[in-house]
């Protein structure tokens, strides 16, 4: 498990799994890489804020700069249009390089809920971005009507790929920025059957991180009909966390204790490979930090993902 502590104190790393993240992306190999996926919870128009930009910006500068958690492409989803300078800013900030970035147009709740993701363009270039809004007769979104009682052009969030080339030699690759419907079952499950086929019909690597909700259980190391949507057929494989932790929290609202998860030992949040990607010797974790749950008016209720990719010995496209 990854313990990534306050700003104050001193990191504390312990786990054979960190062990391998940090010697994926330490030995300098220009291909070897980072993704930091994390859902940072935006506030809702016309509610009480459930999160602070300003605290979110200062934990992404904190994970930039620190070498257990440094990252060269950040996926982010919630994140309020206001906020994506401040968090672009962020992110540069603690990389010391300049930073990239695409965001999505659609998400729920007044299109206030979008998707982003940034690249270190020291490492990176942006060669193409497209929300995949329906693909193969599959769709990834709805049109929502004008009397929604939480407006906004499209219901959910459909999303968003990026195509990416490394600096170093050109090869491209496509990651996929995801926060997948969470009250809408049914649409859920046609997003992860789309993001399926997307891949099958993509010849190369695909790397797809975020929020999925898939609602896996470590009990019954079973998901929803959305996760088994997803795994169908071998197209994905799951960077399945070692071990597994918590993703996210949420409040029991039966007993109204914030001290209490309405849903232990569950994840929420994935990194999924298919087509080559599945060759990169991904290795991904559940960043953990002292007092991150339960979170507060201040900070997101999610935990970061950080993926480490090993490209060694990959031909060159």
């Amino acid at each position: 498990m990854m313990s990534l502590l306050l700003p104050e104190q001193k990191l504390k790393i312990s786990g054979s799994a960190i062990l391998c993240l940090l010697c994926c992306c330490s030995s300098g190999r220009a291909d070897d890489f980072r993704i930091l996926s994390w859902n940072v919870e935006s506030n809702r128009p016309g509610q009480p804020p459930v999160s602070d930009p300003a605290t979110i910006a200062t934990e992404i500068r904190q994970l930039a700069t620190t070498e257990a958690t440094r990252f060269s492409i950040l996926i982010l989803s919630e994140v309020e249009p206001v906020t994506v300078d401040r968090f672009q800013s962020a992110a540069a900030e603690g990389l010391g390089t300049t930073v990239d970035f695409v965001t999505s147009a659609s998400g729920g709740f007044g299109d206030t809920d979008s998707l982003m993701m940034l690249v270190d363009t020291s490492k990176f270039e942006i060669q193409d971005a497209l929300e995949i809004h329906r693909h193969g007769g599959l769709k990834g979104n709805f049109t929502n009507p004008a009397d929604a009682s939480e407006p906004g052009a499209l219901r959910a969030r459909s999303p968003l790929a990026v195509k990416l080339a490394f600096k170093s030699n050109g090869t491209t690759f496509w990651v996929i920025a995801n926060h997948l419907a969470r009250g809408e079952a049914d649409l859920r499950t046609e997003q992860a059957r789309m993001l399926r086929q997307w891949a099958m019909d993509s010849r190369e690597p695909v790397v797809a991180a975020g929020d999925f909700n898939f609602d896996f259980d470590f009990k019954t190391q079973q998901g929803n009909p959305g996760f088994q949507a997803m795994m169908e057929g071998d197209v994905w494989t799951w960077l399945k966390p070692d071990p597994l932790v918590d993703s996210n929290w949420s409040d029991d609202r039966q007993i109204k204790d914030r001290r209490v998860d309405r849903y232990p030992d569950s994840i929420l949040d994935f990194v999924f490979v298919a087509n080559d990607a599945k060759k990169w010797n991904g290795v991904s974790n559940v960043v953990v930090r002292r007092g991150d749950f339960p979170d507060s008016d201040k900070t997101s209720d999610h935990r970061p993902l950080l993926t480490a990719f090993r490209l060694a010995g990959q031909p060159v496209k």
